[in-house]
């Protein structure tokens, strides 16, 4: 019987010198270019031929444009940017048609649009035959060898590089096959998760409770956002001082995001490693986006990528991870009796049951309902009551499908360790 195999990616900090700094920008430039003039043949097309182009008509379209007099230079392009520069068009133009028929589910998409010159750029995309890693340094096609920083890279086989800019820094996100992990065993059967804003998670293993707090990494930087955006906006458009008032602005954002991201994984590593079968509450983190009292709350803790981390650690690490549904009353039902108090609404932190008089802190006891769904319960008389979520109808086991794990391989910031202590 084969080894199953998952997919991990890692983020490598590149050092190109300036010829190469100069020919990833060019290629940046160049997708767009690419991009809006096959945008505008398909939407030209659809108004002659009266059908829209298939995926293979996108990519000979773009093969040709690398013959035509004056767009020659298309060709110093690696060409397998190209071809996925041609699958992203398409795979647009699939989603915006799912949309518009109801195939797909949730918000309305917008039609692709042109990408303006001050958007975000698109990633240079490459393949494994011509990357290898050294000591220190990556061969890349057309470019050479490039220096670069990071943590130790999976051991696998590559299958494939992006090559993105954020802010004034070079990025390359790889992806290898790896083979699956030797799964240990957990020194805690099961674990029960409650998720919140004003407390990331609370967790309950059958004994004790201990608590994930948020960690707010845009509430802390809020005011020296504020500050470096104000001062953007006062700059004259197209000015040098503009330039780095918006090179100030994106730092800083990035910065914000890798302090999030750096919180998360340390949090779900150690809930995956500490127990055998996680229940945690699915939520409805786009309806809390939609909020505008907590939305940026919501936007702040990444209550959404933290249980992204969750879902693919578990399934590495052979874990069961179980997703209580939102609609359970996990808050309201007490701990001890079963007894539902439907008096208790958001923003009631501490509540008394009117059955048993016991005191409950909302999300200690709602973490200790999830630690018991599809569990029998006796209340005070000692008969054995049917809690409200025996039989689990609103359970969601998760499959054990491997997804790619992006990682941030940089220092952990102060932050983050003072909140994980």
């Amino acid at each position: 019987m084969s080894t199953p195999a998952i997919t991990r990616a890692t983020v490598l900090r590149l050092y190109p010198n300036q010829q190469q700094a100069s020919s990833l920008r060019r290629w940046q430039g160049g997708l767009r270019y690419v991009w809006n003039a096959a945008l505008d043949c398909v939407f030209t097309s659809r108004d002659i031929n009266g059908r829209w182009p298939t995926k293979a008509e996108i990519q000979t379209l773009i093969v040709v444009m690398k013959k035509m007099e004056g767009t020659e230079w298309i060709s110093d392009i690696p060409a397998h940017a190209l071809l996925t520069l041609a699958d992203d068009l398409h795979k647009a133009l699939v989603n915006w048609f799912n949309s518009l028929s109801g195939k797909r589910k949730g918000p309305k998409i917008a039609r692709p649009r042109f990408r303006g010159k001050f958007a975000r750029q698109f990633s240079v995309y490459m393949v494994n035959q011509h990357t290898s890693f050294g000591e220190g340094q990556v061969k890349l096609p057309k470019l050479g060898l490039v220096k670069y920083r990071g943590g130790d890279l999976p051991s696998g086989r590559l299958l494939s590089s992006r090559v993105y800019r954020e802010a004034d820094k070079w990025y390359m996100a790889s992806i290898f096959e790896c083979t699956a992990p030797v799964v240990n065993a957990a020194p805690v059967e099961c674990v029960g998760i409650d998720m919140g804003l004003k407390t990331l998670a609370t967790i309950y293993d059958g004994h004790s409770i201990r608590e994930v707090p948020k960690l707010g990494a845009l509430r802390k930087h809020e005011q020296r956002l504020k500050r470096y955006q104000r001062r953007l906006s006062r700059r004259v458009k197209g000015s040098n001082r503009r330039n780095k008032a918006k090179l100030s602005v994106a730092r800083l954002h990035q910065r914000i995001a890798n302090i999030r991201k750096d919180y998360a994984h340390k949090a779900t590593s150690r809930i995956v490693a500490g127990a055998q079968t996680i229940k945690v509450e699915a939520l409805n983190v786009k309806g809390w986006a939609k909020n505008r009292s907590i939305s940026k709350s919501t936007a702040d803790a990444s209550v959404g990528m933290f249980m992204n981390m969750l879902r693919y650690k578990a399934a590495w690490a052979g874990r069961s991870l179980v997703e209580v549904g939102q609609w359970e009353p996990t808050s309201k039902t007490c701990s001890d009796c079963g007894a539902r108090e439907p008096s208790v609404v958001l923003g009631v932190s501490r509540w008394v049951c009117s059955a048993c008089g016991a005191i409950h802190d909302r999300d200690h006891n709602a973490a200790k309902n999830i630690y018991a769904y599809g569990e029998e319960r006796r209340n005070v008389t000692g008969n054995t009551v049917e809690s409200a979520w025996t039989g689990g109808d609103q359970a969601r086991a998760i499959p054990p499908v491997p997804q790619v794990e992006t990682r941030i391989l940089k220092r952990a910031t102060r932050e983050s360790n003072r909140a994980l202590a």
